[in-house]
């Protein structure tokens, strides 16, 4: 049973946080990563410079109409997961009936969340990073929703690191293999567990190493009990992997390209001079601005290809450029 007057207090909550730091707020919307019976779950309010974000996951078509419902008109954005298993398109189709009419709708990957989580938080941790083995363990086949995690995250750290090695735990392994898996852990400098809710990170396979890895729960309950122990007891660094870094990066990112897409880019006239401005191929000459919504700077010429010139080729063009830089007063150049 989804409790309305629960999502009512977390929408209002966020609502007055950003509204007394004079803040922009999200409220993201994601599935539940494995099979679960819950219907609903809400999560704290979070702050971050300049952000005041909430989430929830959902189980239900009905729990996310009801939080799209709670939401609308109260946060800035509500930013839902392109991955949910539900038939969301009423809300999130251009023309859907109970599409949002006050707050702006957005999509993102929950998926890519977790793994640039993963990422960052590795970067900031290990700093000679690209000079370490790092052997990620998970499965073959895995069954939750974000099934393609392992992979993903996979390519994301090869070239980043001295080494990237996998361990397939549910695939069966030969002899040779089984060799070769054990040399990876005797030389692994870090070692992540990358399935999601399930314990792949083995003491069996921990006792090969030799080289005091660091341990990274990348799912979630990937450490079994009694390797974590065995961790304990040899003094190995474990860390689980907390995305809240990896999601208000995505936040802002997501929020600024939207403000550069619908307010920044696109084409327009000043005082009858063609101007571009946010990425617009602009033709040969026309003048380059710094924002169509809310232009105050003329920053040179379009060259036709995607570029910017910053110096006029002739009288006309510096005389057209002179003209958008009045209207827009004073100077008005680039820098």
């Amino acid at each position: 049973m989804i409790d309305h007057n629960a999502i009512d207090r977390l929408a209002r909550n966020i609502e007055q946080h950003a509204f007394r730091r004079g803040y922009v707020s999200a409220f993201t919307l994601a599935g539940y990563p494995v099979e679960q019976n819950e219907e609903l779950t809400l999560h704290v309010t979070r702050e971050c410079d300049g952000l005041v974000y909430g989430n929830a996951e959902v189980n239900s078509a009905e729990a996310f109409a009801a939080c799209v419902r709670a939401l609308d008109g109260r946060v800035d954005y509500i930013v839902h997961d392109t991955n949910l298993p539900l038939d969301t398109s009423a809300f999130t189709t251009k023309d859907g009936e109970a599409a949002p009419k006050r707050s702006t709708l957005l999509p993102y990957s929950d998926m890519h969340v977790w793994v640039e989580s993963v990422r960052y938080m590795l970067f900031a941790m290990v700093r000679d990073l690209p000079a370490k083995n790092v052997l990620l363990v998970g499965l073959e086949k895995p069954t939750d929703r974000l099934s393609g995690f392992f992979q993903t995250l996979i390519a994301s750290l090869r070239g980043c690191c001295g080494n990237t090695w996998v361990h397939y735990l549910d695939k069966e392994a030969d002899a040779a293999a089984k060799r070769t898996i054990g040399d990876y852990y005797k030389r692994a400098d870090i070692v992540i567990g990358a399935a999601v809710y399930r314990q792949v990170i083995r003491r069996e396979y921990l006792e090969v190493c030799e080289k005091g890895p660091l341990l990274v729960d990348a799912g979630i309950g990937t450490l079994a009990p009694d390797a974590a122990e065995y961790a304990r007891e040899k003094g190995l660094r474990m860390i689980r992997v907390d995305n809240r870094a990896a999601m208000a990066g995505m936040l802002f990112s997501l929020i600024q390209s939207h403000d550069l897409v619908s307010r920044v880019m696109g084409r327009g006239e000043i005082d009858g001079i063609p101007v571009v401005a946010g990425g617009v191929i602009g033709a040969p000459g026309t003048i380059v601005v710094d924002s169509i919504d809310q232009p105050t700077i003329a920053i040179g010429f379009a060259d036709g290809t995607g570029r910017i010139r910053y110096e006029p080729d002739n009288a006309k063009e510096a005389a057209r450029i002179e003209r958008v830089r009045n209207a827009l007063g004073g100077d008005g150049s680039h820098g």
